[in-house]
């Protein structure tokens, strides 16, 4: 009986996390489909300022999606060889700010 509870006391746990990493994957499916949202509502005003005909729209949005899929791609080779914390560190600025940088005097603001 003791074997069942200890089972299911670290099953929770783990359940748990499943859920955090359904909430994560959830929201990263949003940002992607937002990100393509906005890219189709600003492809009349890309060609009207442009000048481009409907078929290089076509092109506009190929090189759109292969460029990012590309950088994903990196990303997830990055994350590989680098682990999550290492390949996001990067983009991150206020982690790559060493500590004595505060000490200098802030831009003036015009």
């Amino acid at each position: 009986m003791a074997d069942q509870r200890i089972t299911t006391e670290t099953g929770a746990g783990a359940h748990g996390r499943r859920w955090q990493a359904l909430a994560l994957l959830g929201v990263a499916q949003f940002m992607l489909i937002l990100d393509v949202t906005v890219v189709a509502i600003a492809l009349p005003h890309i060609g009207a300022d442009l000048d481009l005909s409907r078929s290089a729209l076509t092109w506009v949005v190929s090189a759109y999606t292969l460029t990012f899929g590309g950088l994903m791609l990196l990303g997830g080779r990055g994350a590989d060889l680098f682990g999550a914390r290492g390949s996001s560190s990067p983009g991150w600025p206020p982690s790559r700010r060493p500590r004595w940088s505060s000490a200098w005097p802030a831009a003036p603001k015009c």
